[in-house]
């Protein structure tokens, strides 16, 4: 419900001089725990709910998920406290800032991604060979369970396919066929092929990337120079899609859920869809934007994506920060994916979903796939 902000509403904090004081700007109205070293969660101040309202004090943000409002300490006391900008200023102790003449958002266009050249990919493919051969030979069991752990199947590592190399490699990089470097010292850069989880990115005919998940975490992730940056998609059901990170969260929501949704992996929060991934996200009527519930996720989730995707919406994962972290820790990930997709009509979804799979004589996945679709259609 919201407050009234005259006379007779609590006093609420001025001069908010640190980030964090939102949280005490917020306990006004409503009761948060903390989720994560970095969230906090509680009921909406306007829809309700137990969980749905978010709030990220080190960045001085708050978002629900229902509602899909969102914004900093003025915000909030423009919504839920019906306060005019230059009011909410003055409650929160700080100077007004005068509105930036034909201010304007910078254009953005996908483009096509860069194909590195076949002798990189030959080369490539040879190191992708050998690494899938290793990780199926006795050294590379401590890789495979690794993976196991992680949720993936041996059926989802096959199709990948991802490899195993079982220590460092560097080979000159002429070649590969890349240009000639130098190090400070006026020697020739090596290429460095980390060892650890090798994950390819093949679309079609091409091999557009090497990346390595290394044992160590500093860094976790290393792209084989000479990689394309692009994303990775994963199916094209064209009803809807999940955006995550790493490209083995996507491998594992794949195998999940893939029936139900395309899912796009990034590899960082950073990179933007290219043409290709373009446009598949173009053409789905959802998009699901599951970035890692860290700093550098939720400032992505929250500004770019919805600015140029309309049908987006944030859907943090119930546990942990990312698809895998949520898997170890016991969450049905298909049953996620179902709840951002159906929402409020979810008891609904799941009547129609039994109903098909009885009388249809239906799997239990093409039954849901069926109710998701006819839903959907229903709506529109």
């Amino acid at each position: 419900m919201k407050r009234d902000a005259g006379p007779a509403a609590p006093a609420i904090l001025k001069g908010l001089e640190s980030m964090e004081s939102i949280l005490a700007l917020i306990e006004e109205d409503v009761h948060l725990r903390r989720v994560t070293a970095h969230e906090l969660s509680g009921p909406c101040p306007e829809c309700g709910g137990d969980d749905r309202f978010r709030v990220w004090p080190e960045q001085g943000r708050w978002w629900c998920r229902r509602c899909e409002k969102g914004g900093d300490a003025i915000q909030y006391l423009r919504e839920f406290h019906g306060m005019g900008y230059r009011e909410a200023c003055a409650e929160l102790g700080i100077e007004p800032q005068a509105p930036r003449q034909n201010r304007q958002k910078p254009q953005w266009t996908p483009k096509p991604a860069d194909t590195p050249c076949l002798f990189w990919q030959e080369k490539a493919r040879e190191v992708l060979a050998r690494a899938e051969e290793a990780l199926w030979s006795s050294s590379g069991e401590r890789a495979r369970t690794w993976l196991s752990k992680r949720g993936l199947s041996e059926e989802t590592v096959r199709e990948a396919p991802l490899g195993y190399l079982k220590e460092d490699e560097r080979p000159a990089r002429e070649r590969w066929g890349l240009v000639r470097e130098l190090n400070d010292d006026g020697k020739p850069k090596r290429l460095w092929l980390p060892g650890g989880i090798l994950i390819p990115l093949i679309r079609g005919v091409q091999l557009m990337r090497l990346r390595v998940r290394r044992p160590k975490p500093d860094p976790p992730y290393v792209m084989i120079s000479g990689s394309s940056s692009c994303p990775m998609a994963l199916g094209n059901c064209g009803l809807a899609a999940v955006v995550v990170e790493s490209e083995l969260d996507g491998l594992l929501l794949h195998q999940e859920a893939g029936d139900l949704v395309t899912v796009v992996a990034l590899g960082s929060a950073s990179i933007r869809p290219d043409q290709e991934a373009f446009e598949i996200l173009a053409q789905v009527e959802t998009i699901l934007v599951a970035l890692d519930s860290d700093d550098g996720g939720v400032k992505e989730a929250w500004t770019w994506w919805r600015e140029h995707f309309s049908q987006a919406r944030r859907w943090p994962v119930p546990i942990g920060k990312d698809p895998g972290e949520a898997w170890q820790g016991g969450a049905d990930l298909r049953a996620w994916v179902l709840a951002g997709l159906v929402g409020d009509a979810q008891e609904a979804f799941e009547e129609r979903a039994a109903i098909m799979e009885y009388e249809g004589n239906l799997e239990q996945r093409e039954a849901e796939w069926m109710a998701l679709k006819i839903m959907g259609g229903e709506a529109n």
